[in-house]
């Protein structure tokens, strides 16, 4: 297979020519320099996913959009790439990948409006509420627990604008 630049790919979309670095790779994908490098962007993940949040992103790598669904941590992903650029060994939730989750102002429990559809929605019970005098209820996010499998962002009826999900690069 020939190297693409994706400097030139992205100067032909009219894009710049910066690559996305900290677009969510699906989860157990290799530090960003070595998935790019193996990654032959086959689609075989993306077909293998059953719940369609692995789509082609720039350059026509795999990208995980979690307003699409959350991860089941199924592992199909990782069994249908023969290009290896995924992480080996024993695959579990915790070490899917590195994200950090966010509330964002825009949260309804934050503006006086009762929702806790977020964490009702969070198995790893990771997002709890805090009441405060006068009622509201702050979502705060316990990231030691958060597996980062995106099932607040799917649910949040503030069409998942409320909640950011970003995954940092492993290297």
């Amino acid at each position: 297979m020939t190297e693409t630049s994706l400097k030139r790919r992205a100067f032909l979309r009219g894009r710049s020519p910066q690559f996305n670095e900290v677009a969510i790779r699906p989860p157990w994908a290799l530090p960003f320099t070595a998935f790019i490098a193996r990654c032959e962007r086959c689609d075989a993940c993306i077909d293998a996913c059953p719940e369609g949040i692995i789509f082609r992103g720039d350059g026509g790598f795999p990208e995980v959009n979690l307003s699409r669904g959350e991860c089941v941590f199924c592992t199909d992903c990782v069994k249908a790439c023969k290009a290896d650029a995924f992480q080996k060994g024993k695959l579990n939730e915790v070490n899917a990948w590195d994200l950090s989750v966010e509330i964002l102002p825009i949260c309804l429990s934050l503006n006086a409006i009762v929702c806790r559809i977020c964490g009702e929605n969070c198995d790893t019970e990771a997002i709890s509420f805090k009441l405060q005098i006068g009622g509201i209820s702050i979502p705060q996010i316990a990231q030691d627990k958060c597996t980062g499998c995106g099932a607040c962002l799917f649910s949040c009826p503030n069409n998942s604008i409320a909640i950011t999900v970003m995954q940092f690069s492993k290297e």
